[in-house]
């Protein structure tokens, strides 16, 4: 079995409700990623992970795309992750299903849920890379 069967295999297998599947898909790309996040993500925290990607491109960080996208999950999660601040938290305004009931806490959880999930992704894809050279 190739790995890209073996990650479709693991996409399948995700415990997500039916409306929420889609944004754990394994993303193929970082721009990829990024539209998964801008259309699930339910809060604010969204805005944090596109601060600190515009922080990481404009202090011009040596390395690709991917790795910037992982260190920017990297800090939010290190800064929310372990807080419950689900309180500072509003309403992603790019959520593809804008009538969704935003329900702060459990909405806090998901999206570092989502999060988690895509870090672990790049850093397969990271991993997987550095492999192949």
């Amino acid at each position: 079995m190739s790995k890209r069967q073996e990650r479709d295999e693991r996409w399948d297998n995700i415990d997500a409700p039916a409306q929420d599947k889609l944004g754990f898909a394994i993303p193929r790309s970082p721009g990829h990623s990024l539209m998964l996040l801008n259309g699930y993500m339910r809060t604010s925290l969204l805005g944090s992970i596109n601060m600190r990607l515009h922080e990481i491109r404009g202090a011009k960080t040596p390395g690709s795309p991917i790795h910037h996208l992982a260190q920017g999950l990297e800090w939010v999660l290190d800064l929310y992750g372990d807080v419950n601040s689900f309180v500072c938290v509003t309403r992603n305004p790019y959520h593809m299903a804008p009538e969704f009931e935003f329900r702060a806490e459990e909405d806090y959880a998901h999206d570092l849920r989502l999060m988690k999930h895509h870090l672990k992704c790049h850093r397969q894809t990271i991993k997987e890379l550095a492999y192949d050279d």
